[in-house]
């Protein structure tokens, strides 16, 4: 039953943004999800040191490094730490989840389809002393989705290359 929630989440989410800022047409481009995918994670205790694992950005050993989301991302992280956003140029704790309860993270080529009006998050996996499990939900756009223009019709970042979804993944 979490991919159902997940999925419902996911796309609440989308319809959520859609009737506050006023774009009816967002939702549309997320009516099937050919590219969506759900599937657990682990991060095992880490038996190595490896070099390439340290933050650029202020030297903090990792299990993942520091990246932007491209869709929409609904993740459980089972009260399990180590998760980390950036938030005024600092690192911090992302709040944990457990029964029932998601964060939802919305991606760039989300942002920039909805003219960066919800900004999307900078974030990591920080090293921890366990094995650390999540379940992640990425909800993209349907295959033949326009990505070129936002909802108001201003050029994505998305299209110095692509137009739509399909090409872009």
């Amino acid at each position: 039953s979490s991919g159902i929630n997940a999925e419902y989440g996911g796309r609440a989410f989308i319809r959520s943004i859609a009737r506050a800022m006023e774009y009816p047409k967002l939702p549309t481009l997320f009516t099937e999800d050919e590219f969506s995918a759900m599937g657990l994670r682990k991060y095992p205790i880490r038996k190595k040191i490896n070099s390439n694992m340290y933050s650029d950005f202020d030297g903090t050993l990792l299990r993942e490094l520091e990246h932007i989301d491209s869709t929409v991302t609904v993740l459980s992280t089972f009260n399990n730490g180590g998760l980390e956003m950036l938030h005024k140029n600092q690192y911090r704790p992302a709040p944990v989840t457990g029964d029932q309860a998601f964060i939802v993270n919305i991606g760039k080529l989300v942002d920039d389809l909805i003219d960066n009006k919800v900004p999307s998050v900078r974030h990591r996996v920080a090293e921890v002393d366990f094995d650390r499990y999540s379940v992640t939900y990425f909800l993209g756009p349907q295959f033949d989705a326009d990505i070129s223009r936002s909802m108001t019709g201003n050029l994505t970042d998305a299209v110095q290359k692509y137009t739509t979804f399909g090409e872009w993944i």
